[in-house]
């Protein structure tokens, strides 16, 4: 075998192994390599409300729209310096019309179906702020999916 021939080898075996990294791991692969799966779920509209100076806490908002496959969200994760925690969290209103909110576990995301993340119903509590969200302003925001895994998006701060 030539020279070039087994480069070539190479760099073919490199790029195909790029590739199928880049699929495992949720990242846009290098062009001319396999795009992400269409069937996969995506996340869209991602933004959270600004607070007053004083807020100890915020939350963030999203649509999830499902794959081919059913799945769940199973957690949420943020940079440090944006808060201490990110929680699953759900507000609700009781048969007496008080407004009350509470940690989930896990949000189903049925293949196909769009789940919305919004004020009044699921979002993602960030505990703790380090300062205040200011509109304009954007931060990552991790969130974990039972079979699809990590996803990180970016959160856009507005009113």
């Amino acid at each position: 075998m030539s020279r070039s021939t087994r480069t070539s080898t190479r760099v073919a075996r490199l790029a195909a192994a790029l590739g199928s990294a880049a699929i495992l791991l949720g990242v846009a692969a290098p062009a001319g390599l396999a795009a992400p799966r269409a069937d996969a779920l995506t996340v869209t509209g991602v933004w959270a409300r600004a607070t007053a100076s004083s807020a100890k806490d915020g939350a963030a908002y999203f649509t999830i729209k499902g794959g081919s496959t059913a799945d769940s969200l199973t957690g949420a994760k943020v940079d440090m310096m944006v808060a201490m925690s990110a929680t699953l969290h759900k507000s609700s209103m009781d048969s007496g019309g008080m407004m009350s909110m509470s940690p989930v576990k896990a949000v189903p995301v049925p293949a196909g179906k769009t789940v919305a993340f919004k004020p009044g119903g699921f979002h993602v509590m960030l505990m703790g702020l380090k300062a205040p969200l200011k509109v304009g302003a954007t931060f990552k925001l991790t969130l974990v999916f039972a079979k699809a895994g990590a996803e990180s998006v970016t959160v856009t701060v507005r009113r």
